[in-house]
């Protein structure tokens, strides 16, 4: 059974979109997209339409698949708002962006009205509220480098002649674990000089100097 236009929904335009947005889709489909633009066109079209109260019945009253279908014209002024001013979620920069728009077309309205330079003071404070509504009194944050997001390299050796750094004297360490470690046992100075690359490392104790068992 064919959909209508009111069987659509946010779910269906973003399969449609990561599908490629073909141009064969349903002449339900396109009116409910187009639907959704001219709902989003009303809703900055402040001077005429005012509220959501206003354009929800406007599509009740007015649109032919909408008469007296309170809840959906809802549902679609809802979606509406959604898809043009956020991608899954209506998020609070959103909303600023919606209120901010809202607010320059009062400043526009009021400036067109006024009379005096009382009246142009107060269409400048609207223009001062859309100002703060984007943020604009406010530093941005400062952006930080890809690299900090990135993992960080680990390499673990004992050899620094792979940093060019100059390994210290072999005889020298030694001579240094033998004068500082004579209160270890033979096995823990072993053990010590195996990390320290001057004996062969044993994975296992029972294990002979040259790796075989």
């Amino acid at each position: 059974m064919a959909k209508r236009l009111t069987d659509y929904n946010l779910g269906d335009l973003y399969k449609w979109i990561e599908a490629g947005q073909s141009t064969s889709a349903p002449e339900e489909f396109i009116q409910y997209v187009n639907l959704l633009e001219k709902i989003y066109q009303m809703m900055n079209r402040v001077d005429i339409y005012g509220s959501k109260e206003a354009i929800v019945k406007h599509l009740v009253t007015f649109e032919e698949s909408l008469k007296g279908n309170r809840i959906k014209a809802i549902d679609l002024y809802n979606e509406s708002f959604e898809y043009f001013n956020a991608d899954d979620k209506i998020s609070k920069k959103a909303w600023r962006k919606f209120y901010a728009a809202k607010l320059d077309q009062d400043y526009e309205m009021a400036r067109a009205v006024s009379k005096d330079a009382s009246d142009f003071e107060k269409a400048s404070r609207i223009a001062d509220k859309a100002y703060k509504f984007r943020q604009l009194d406010q530093e941005d944050p400062p952006e930080l480098p890809k690299s900090m997001f990135e993992k960080p390299l680990k390499v673990y050796t004992m050899d620094m002649k792979q940093f060019d750094i100059v390994n210290e004297d072999l005889t020298d360490i030694e001579n240094w674990i033998d004068e500082n470690t004579k209160e270890l046992s033979p096995k823990a100075i072993d053990r010590i000089k195996q990390e320290a690359m001057i004996l062969p490392i044993k994975i296992f104790d029972d294990e002979k100097p040259d790796g075989s068992n």
